[in-house]
């Protein structure tokens, strides 16, 4: 058992939130109490490891979990499914509310008698709003819990959802329900401090229904804006700078455009431009697929290759060139064989190349964050938060722009300035970090421990 070196004063763990060069690091798991916590199962009592043998077959575990079922860690994989699946379900019908009144741009142009190309700027909202928001939600969800805010999502989402008092079924309003109702339920609590912190209520109780101040540290301004200031690290700005601008054209001016493009061309109705979303969806599945299997694989093939010693978090890079690779071949596919197409007579060729900007898209998705996340692990928290800010602001400039762009070079010849700004904003500053991110990330920054028992120090990107 090994006490925790921390400060204590009236009763509260005083946790340092700074590295010793002064920069400030998130603490997640402050604790209201003194108490002790474990690095490791020699210090555990005998009804702790006997709790551990029982619920996972061995107390050899890292990190070590609570005696307690209300520890995530304890849950068993039905729930631990369930809970993600509540989580992505729900994530997608944000994004899907967003998206869902892309069809249907002429009509709501003509129902509020606004151009086509306003009514574009509804969507360009909510991805603004998509990117802001996570910077509010964060801290409070640090401090309140996820169970409370996810609720609370959920009934926003049920009573704002855009269109229901218009609508002619409460088809939307349902699935809303449904979720809200599935996840009182069946979703738990997975905010859980085990640091020198006691758990006298039940598990039901804690997972369930604790409502109240999850982490007793106060809530400062610094909470809110610190994702922001990890502009200040190259190894993570510099990708989420190239995966924004692979996102602007592999996934926003795809979604966005395609209604004005597809309308005017081939005269659909919301029905038929909506289904032209098939190839997006299609794309983006294989390559996430590709992204996340071939990148994990990729790892470990070197970690063998090199003796179970993990390779710098630059290895995971070179996945990254075919991303950006094939999300140029599809936004110039769609581009070109749009402009291409015969007035009036449709052809598949576009939605091949919007599959393949997807595909690209998602792959460079997920070999960028990894590695952000590979090189800076103790970030982690605010990383997808300070992505998804300049992924979706970059994304919601994009629509003012996009129409300007097709009528002064034309639609074909845009693909060639989507192709320059992917090479120039991602790809050569992706080949510059891979050459200097060991560099920039610097002796006290630490890396991901996925893989064997040491890093490859001697290893070049």
């Amino acid at each position: 058992m090994v006490t925790s070196t921390q400060d204590f004063s009236n009763g509260t763990l005083a946790k340092k939130n700074e590295t010793p060069n002064g920069q400030y690091v998130e603490k997640l798991d402050p604790a209201p109490t003194h108490g002790t916590y474990f690095e490791n199962a020699e210090g555990l009592s005998s009804e702790h490891r006997q709790y551990l043998l029982n619920r996972h077959g061995t107390y050899d575990l890292d990190p070590v979990p609570d005696m307690g079922d209300a520890d995530p860690y304890n849950w068993p994989q039905w729930k631990k499914v369930t809970n993600l699946t509540l989580v992505a379900i729900h994530a997608c019908m944000s994004t899907f509310t967003a998206a869902a009144i892309i069809p249907a741009y002429e009509t709501i142009a003509l129902d509020l008698g606004v151009s086509l190309q306003r009514t574009t700027y509804l969507t360009s909202l909510q991805i603004c709003i998509l990117g802001v928001a996570p910077l509010i939600w964060k801290p409070f969800s640090n401090t309140y819990g996820r169970r409370p805010l996810f609720l609370l999502s959920l009934i926003c989402s049920l009573v704002g959802n855009i269109g229901c008092a218009k609508s002619p079924s409460y088809a939307t309003m349902a699935i809303n329900g449904a979720q809200f109702i599935l996840y009182v339920f069946l979703g738990p609590e997975t905010r859980y401090i085990r640091l020198g912190t006691s758990h006298p209520t039940s598990a039901l109780k804690a997972s369930y229904f604790t409502f109240s101040r999850i982490d007793p540290r106060p809530l400062t301004l610094r909470d809110f804006i610190h994702p922001l200031t990890l502009v200040l690290k190259p190894c993570i700005l510099i990708p989420a700078v190239a995966y924004a601008m692979t996102f602007l054209f592999g996934s926003v001016l795809i979604t966005v455009e395609l209604p004005q493009l597809f309308g005017q061309k081939f005269g659909f109705n919301a029905q038929q431009l909506g289904l032209q979303f098939l190839g997006l969806i299609i794309g983006s599945v294989i390559g996430e697929q590709l992204g996340g299997s071939m990148s994990d694989a990729w790892m470990a093939r070197r970690s063998r290759r090199k003796n179970g010693v993990r390779p710098q978090p630059e290895f995971r890079l070179w996945l990254s060139y075919a991303g950006f690779v094939l999300t140029i071949v599809g936004v110039v596919v769609f581009l070109v064989r749009t402009q291409q197409a015969a007035q009036g007579k449709w052809n598949v060729s576009p939605v091949v190349g919007i599959a393949i900007a997807g595909a690209g898209n998602q792959v460079v998705t997920t070999v960028l964050i990894t590695y952000t996340v590979d090189c800076h692990l103790e970030e982690s928290a605010s990383i997808g938060v300070f992505v998804t800010f300049v992924r979706q602001i970059w994304g919601f400039i994009g629509p003012f722009w996009f129409p300007n762009m097709f009528t002064s070079v034309g639609v074909a010849a845009s693909a060639g300035v989507a192709a320059a700004l992917i090479v120039g904003v991602s790809i050569v500053p992706t080949i510059g970090i891979q050459l200097l991110g060991k560099r920039f990330r610097g002796k006290e920054d630490n890396v991901s421990p996925r893989m064997g028992s040491g890093v490859d120090v001697e290893e070049k990107a």
